[in-house]
């Protein structure tokens, strides 16, 4: 009697414990996250088409190092840049590394820096107790650094104002 209680109460133990587990205790690799801006470079020219920008860095406001989520000093042409999730503006500067042939023909390497402001209202969502929340941003509008003026960038064109998705381009920059 005393086995058939101590067996019972075992695989009472054992459901217990499976029936504790919930699927959303694990946060999926697939799982939907906090979207990056994204921002394509589009000739001044041909607004329709796209322009790399030469050995392009870009820096955050406060910040030693350039973003990480494209190659630092390539030639590109799009970008998905992060956005604060606690704060309503993200301050960036755009550095434009452009070579120079002087008239002794000597190589000059010649940085250009744009100091962009994003600014938006972020909406939380929940995403499930494993996942968390992620942050969208919604209103999203962009300046220029007025004070500068020797700008590379001509004209700046928010596309879509809500930052949902990585799918879709948000900012146009003109150069």
């Amino acid at each position: 009697m005393k086995r058939l209680a101590l067996a019972f109460f075992l695989i009472a133990l054992v459901a217990v414990s499976f029936l504790g587990c919930e699927k959303d205790d694990i946060c999926p690799e697939d799982s939907v996250t906090t979207p990056l801006l994204i921002i394509t470079f589009n000739d001044n020219n041909d607004p329709e088409s796209l322009e790399d920008v030469p050995s392009l860095r870009v820096i955050g406001k406060d910040k030693d190092e350039p973003v990480t989520t494209f190659a630092d000093s390539t030639d590109i042409d799009s970008i998905g840049i992060p956005l604060k999730v606690f704060a309503n503006e993200s301050v960036f500067a755009f550095i434009r590394h452009t070579e120079e042939i002087t008239d002794a023909g000597d190589t000059l390497t010649v940085i250009n820096a744009d100091t962009l402001t994003f600014s938006y209202r972020t909406e939380q969502e929940f995403i499930s107790r494993a996942c968390g929340f992620i942050t969208n941003y919604a209103e999203l509008t962009v300046t220029r650094d007025q004070e500068d003026e020797d700008n590379w960038i001509s004209s700046l064109e928010v596309v879509n104002p809500t930052v949902e998705n990585q799918n879709t381009t948000h900012v146009k920059i003109y150069h």
